[in-house]
C-alpha cells in the first residue's frame, strides 16, 4: 500500500496536480508513511525525472515548474508532521539560494532535514546577495552559511562570499557549505568551500561532520557526501 500511495504521490508531482498530490501525501501520513519518504520517494523521485527529462528536451520549462510548485505543497503539508531530533541544540544554520538563482526547492528540503535534526535553521530564502548572506549570518550568531545554486551563472556568488570572508581576515568566522545542481566536490574545494553534499539527506551528514570537527572553518576541510 505504501508504494502504491508514494508512486501516486510521484505521478501526481510530475504531471504538477499540487490539489492532488496534497491529497496523496495527507492519506500517506494517514496511513503511517514516513514523511521523509513521502517527500523522497515521492516527490524527489518525480523532480528527478522531470530534471532529466528537462535536459533531454522531453519536457519544458512550464512543466517542471508546475511539478516543483506541486513538490512545494507536499513539503508544506508534511513538514508539521517531521519529528524534530532528540538530540541537543547542534547550531545555527543561515541557508539560502545565490543571487541571481530564483529556484528554492532543493534548498527548502535541505532547510527541512536540518531544522529536524536539531539545527536552528533560518531560510532566507532565494536570490541572495553576498552582503545579506553575511548580514544575517553575523546578525543572528551563526555558525554556518548553507548556499545553493541550480545555475551556473551563480555559482561566482559562492566563491564572492569566501573571498569577502577572506579579504575581511575573517575566513574563520563561518563555515561555508555548498550545493545544488552543476555543484559538484572539486568546486567546492576550489573555491575553499568547507562542504558539498549532492542531496538534501547527506546534507545532515555533511553538517553533522562539520559540527563535529576540531578545525575551524577554512581549515582544508572539505566534507564530501
Amino acid at each position: 500500500m505504501a508504494e502504491d500511495i508514494l508512486l501516486k504521490i510521484r505521478d501526481a508531482v510530475y504531471e504538477g496536480e499540487d490539489e492532488e498530490a496534497v491529497e496523496l501525501a495527507k492519506q500517506a501520513l494517514e496511513a503511517g508513511i514516513d514523511p521523509t519518504d513521502i517527500i523522497e520517494k515521492g516527490g524527489v523521485a518525480a523532480l528527478d525525472q522531470l530534471g532529466e527529462e528537462f535536459d533531454n528536451l522531453e519536457v519544458f520549462l512550464p512543466e517542471v515548474m508546475l511539478g516543483g510548485d506541486a513538490m512545494k505543497a507536499v513539503i508544506n503539508t508534511v513538514t508539521p508532521h517531521m519529528e524534530v531530533g532528540k538530540s541537543a541544540f547542534k547550531g545555527k544554520v543561515i541557508i539560502g539560494t545565490a543571487k541571481g538563482d530564483l529556484h528554492d526547492i532543493g534548498k527548502s528540503l535541505v532547510g527541512t532535514q536540518l531544522a529536524t535534526h536539531g539545527y536552528d535553521v533560518v531560510d532566507l530564502g532565494v536570490d541572495i546577495s553576498t552582503n545579506k548572506f553575511l548580514e544575517i549570518a553575523r546578525a543572528e550568531k551563526a555558525d554556518i552559511i548553507a548556499i545553493s545554486s541550480l545555475l551556473t551563472t551563480s555559482q561566482y556568488y559562492m566563491e564572492e562570499l569566501i573571498k569577502r570572508l577572506d579579504s575581511e581576515g575573517k575566513r574563520d568566522e563561518f563555515y561555508v557549505v555548498i550545493g545544488g545542481g552543476p555543484i559538484s566536490a572539486e568546486y567546492a574545494e576550489k573555491i575553499g568551500a568547507d562542504g558539498f553534499s549532492r542531496s538534501a539527506q547527506l546534507a545532515v551528514q555533511m553538517v553533522d561532520a562539520i559540527s563535529e570537527s576540531d578545525k575551524k572553518p577554512g581549515e582544508d576541510l572539505v566534507v564530501r557526501v
